[in-house]
């Protein structure tokens, strides 16, 4: 072979190569164009690792029940101020009769704060709707359903019926809510 063939070989392969190169960044590009329209997800760095309901009081009409969340922020930084809000809701009208807001406040890198909102229950089912907002933007929504309801208890050393408050946590929900950048 001469060093003329060679050359053309040595030409050709080259070529062969920069236009796979160009094709694959072109390929890549396009994807990317495609992509770049689209909303892409940012990180998630807050999570409800669980919630708890503790009976606080009761009256003969309402019992008075905190939502404790243990929420944990998986980040190497503080996080931005976190705020509450819970509504209430009877199951039967899906009408919200009680909102209570609780301002949390930063919570440590790599930390869990524990956050407690009371509320008022009356005789009825609920679903206790939970956002969690962290710098004035929603990230969790959560839904706890339970029933709340009087039992009577008969005394036989008093012969009297005494009522105390039965609380059912039926199911606990949390989602993180979808925060899009564009891109």
């Amino acid at each position: 072979m001469n060093f003329s063939t060679q050359k053309k070989k040595a030409g050709l392969t080259l070529g062969v190569i920069a236009v796979s190169i160009v094709l694959c960044i072109a390929a890549y590009a396009l994807i990317g164009l495609g992509q770049s329209e689209e909303e892409v997800l940012e990180g998630e760095h807050l999570f409800v690792d669980a919630t708890y309901l503790l009976k606080t009081g009761e009256t003969n009409s309402s019992v008075n029940v905190t939502c404790t969340l243990y929420l944990t922020n998986i980040w190497e930084e503080e996080s931005g101020p976190i705020k509450a809000i819970v509504y209430v809701i009877e199951q039967e009208n899906n009408l919200a009769v009680y909102k209570n807001t609780v301002s949390i406040g930063p919570i440590g890198a790599d930390s869990t704060a524990e956050i407690e909102i009371p509320v008022v229950l009356f005789n009825s089912s609920y679903k206790i709707e939970m956002l969690i907002f962290e710098n004035e933007k929603l990230v969790i929504k959560g839904k706890v359903t339970l029933n709340a309801y009087p039992v009577y208890i008969f005394d036989e050393v008093t012969h009297s019926q005494r009522q105390e408050w039965t609380v059912v946590n039926e199911i606990q929900q949390f989602d993180n809510v979808r925060s899009y950048i564009k891109h």
